[in-house]
């Protein structure tokens, strides 16, 4: 796995882990206040000389799980392309950790038609789930 400055994450045990962008947001809901890293991917972990990456990584402690966030106006093209390349990067701290995607709109969620299922069961083959959020949606961070 590629060394993660730093300065590129902050440590959180909130009840309530948010990220949000522009018009886009989600919440990670952590009951049991497990300690989390925050990372700042894009503009930190990499820069824009570094091609595509996703906005956010949230990882356990603990399990060393991930969760890779893309936050978007639209383009679910852009998003996934984005999530599977920071992916690609960043490899899992342990093997059997959890590793789960989410491209988060702050428009019109993608339909669930066969390309987006295509899509799914591409990162499904990969031991990745992905999600695709509107803005606003919560996630229960529960192992």
């Amino acid at each position: 796995m590629n060394e993660i400055p730093a300065h590129c994450v902050e440590t959180r045990s909130d009840s309530l882990i948010v990220f949000s962008e522009n018009k886009s947001k989600i919440t990670f809901e952590n009951p049991a206040r497990n300690t989390y890293r925050a990372i700042q991917v894009d503009g930190c972990v990499f820069t824009a000389a570094d091609g595509s990456k996703c906005d956010n990584l949230l990882e356990s402690e603990e399990y060393a799980d991930q969760y890779f966030v893309e936050l978007k106006g639209g383009d679910s093209g852009k998003a996934v392309e984005q999530l599977k390349d920071t992916m690609d990067r960043l490899s899992p701290r342990l093997s059997g950790a959890k590793r789960m995607a989410f491209a988060v709109f702050s428009n019109t969620c993608p339909k669930n038609d066969t390309k987006r299922q295509a899509i799914e069961k591409n990162f499904k083959n990969r031991g990745i789930a992905i999600k695709f959020c509107r803005t606003g949606e919560t996630f229960c961070l529960e192992r």
